[in-house]
């Protein structure tokens, strides 16, 4: 799966040049304007890589996860938009052994943030993208659902062990927009966000990890 992250993004890139090259742009109206849509990439982990081998718990947490998440950035002044975010990627699956049942499931993460997007070369008019510097703030909910699992008649009984945890945090990041068409724009971001929970989750405190992803939104 990471693979096919990383080759989408060498496409994007490579798209790049040539949609700027094919298109005539309305550049100016950019930097007025707000922009909202959907980023889609990986997530790497920066935290915690495996549950201790004494523990109950047992998992298939992988270092990295498909992350996606919807945007929707507020134009305040040309060198200054405010975004709102919200993200959900998979830590992995989970199984925990009791003295007579198997509980399986999965840890699931949720990014929901408020950031500054600083324009630096905003006085630049002739350039066909708008890199942003993005510090942020906001909070990590993430949710543990584990179900009661007989691995010998294989059924599922229904019965879940959840639990949830919650953080706040903040987040650093950057990236670069390109306005493709008067109300269509492409986007890439790169952020790190650092996650410590209170208490673990599948005996995990430490979520912290970076985000890549590339995007497509509507200019309006």
């Amino acid at each position: 799966m990471i693979y096919r992250i990383i080759f989408i993004l060498a496409c994007w890139l490579i798209i790049l040049p040539a949609v700027s090259l094919g298109l005539e742009l309305e550049k100016e109206t950019f930097s007025s304007k707000n922009f909202a849509g959907v980023r889609i990439g990986a997530w790497t982990n920066a935290g915690d890589e495996a549950i201790p081998e004494e523990s109950e718990f047992s998992s298939e947490f992988s270092n990295s996860s498909v992350f996606a998440e919807f945007f929707y950035s507020h134009r305040i002044a040309t060198p200054l938009a405010v975004e709102i975010s919200l993200g959900i990627y998979s830590r992995g699956d989970v199984e925990y052994y009791s003295t007579s049942d198997v509980f399986v499931g999965a840890v699931n993460i949720y990014p929901i943030f408020v950031s500054a997007k600083l324009y630096p070369l905003y006085s630049f008019k002739n350039l066909p993208f708008y890199l942003y510097a993005q510090p942020g703030f906001g909070l990590v909910y993430a949710s543990q659902s584990i179900i009661d699992y007989d691995d010998y008649y294989y059924y599922y009984y229904g019965y879940t062990a959840a639990d949830s945890e919650t953080k706040f945090t903040y987040s650093l990041g950057a990236g670069v927009e390109m306005p493709v068409a008067t109300q269509i724009g492409l986007t890439m971001n790169f952020r790190y966000i650092p996650v410590k929970f209170g208490n673990p989750l599948a005996e995990i405190e430490d979520y912290s990890g970076w985000t890549l992803t590339v995007g497509a939104g509507y200019i309006f």
